[in-house]
C-alpha cells in the first residue's frame, strides 16, 4: 500500500522560517558538547566492545546514485534498545524541504513521518531496513527534480558511534523516472533540534574505510570533496 508523505500533511504551524543561524547554533554545541562525547566513547570501549547508544535525534541524509551532491535529508528520531547480542533499532523519518539543487535551505518539515519499525542490530552494530511497499517523498523534500518520488528502499547500515550511523541504498524510484538505487548511500549525523542543523557539506555516506558495505565519498560529505556547489 502506498503510504504518503504528500505536502497535504504539512502542518502549518511547521511552516515558519527557518532559524537565521541553525549552523552557528550546531557548531556551538558541538563545542559544548565535546568532552561529554569523548566521554561516552571512552565508556563504550570500556565496556568491552558494546554498541553506541544511538537513542535520540539524528540528520539522515540519502544520496541517490544519481546525484550524491545533493542528498534528500530527514530530520530522524532513532530508538535504539540494548540485548545482550547487539539491540534493536526504530527509525522516525520526518522529511525536510530542501531547494531544488540545495542543501541547506530551507530545511523545513514537510509531510508525514516515515516510521521504520523496529529492526535487529547485531553485535557488530550491522542493521538492514526493508521498506517493500512502495513511499511518496513529496517534492518539497527533492532537492534534485523538485517533483514527488515514489520508491522502494533498502538500507543497509552500521552503527559507528553514538553520532553516527550510515550505511547503503539499494532498491528502486519507479517516479519521477525509473532508477536503480545501487550505488545510493546514507549517513545520520547526531544533532540537537530540527533547528540546530549542520551546514554544507552535508555528511551522506560512511567515513572512508568505516562502513562496510558503502562505498562512501571521500570523508563521506556530499561532495567528496569538502565543499558543496548545491547550498
Amino acid at each position: 500500500m502506498l503510504r504518503s508523505l504528500g505536502a497535504a500533511a504539512l502542518l502549518p504551524v511547521l511552516a515558519g522560517c527557518p532559524s537565521p543561524d541553525a549552523e552557528g547554533k550546531y557548531d556551538a554545541f558541538l563545542e559544548q558538547t565535546e568532552e561529554e562525547r569523548e566521554d561516552a566513547a571512552n565508556i563504550k570501549f570500556d565496556q568491552g566492545g558494546s554498541l553506541a547508544d544511538v537513542n535520540g535525534t539524528f540528520l539522515l541524509a540519502l544520496a541517490a546514485v544519481i546525484d550524491p551532491l545533493h542528498p534528500l535529508q530527514f530530520y530522524t528520531t532513532a530508538t535504539f534498545t540494548p540485548e545482550a547480542e547487539g539491540g534493536t533499532l526504530a527509525l522516525d523519518l520526518q522529511p525536510l524541504s530542501l531547494e531544488v539543487l540545495g542543501t541547506t535551505m530551507p530545511r523545513q518539515p514537510v509531510g508525514d513521518v516515515l516510521p521504520l519499525p523496529a529492526v535487529p542490530v547485531d553485535a557488530a552494530g550491522g542493521f538492514l531496513f526493508t521498506i517493500a511497499d512502495p513511499v511518496m517523498v513529496t517534492g518539497e523534500a527533492n532537492p534534485i527534480t523538485g517533483s514527488d518520488i515514489v520508491a522502494t528502499l533498502v538500507l543497509t547500515g552500521s552503527i559507528q558511534s553514538e553520532d553516527l550511523f550510515c550505511g547503503t541504498v539499494t532498491g528502486a524510484v519507479t517516479s519521477p523516472l525509473m532508477l536503480d538505487l545501487v550505488g545510493s548511500t546514507f549517513a545520520a549525523v547526531r544533532v540537537p533540534s530540527v533547528d540546530m542543523l549542520p551546514g554544507d557539506p552535508v555528511t551522506s555516506a560512511c567515513p572512508a574505510g568505516g562502513g562496510g558495505e558503502t562505498g562512501g565519498t571521500g570523508a563521506g560529505t556530499s561532495d567528496g570533496s569538502g565543499s558543496d556547489s548545491g547550498g
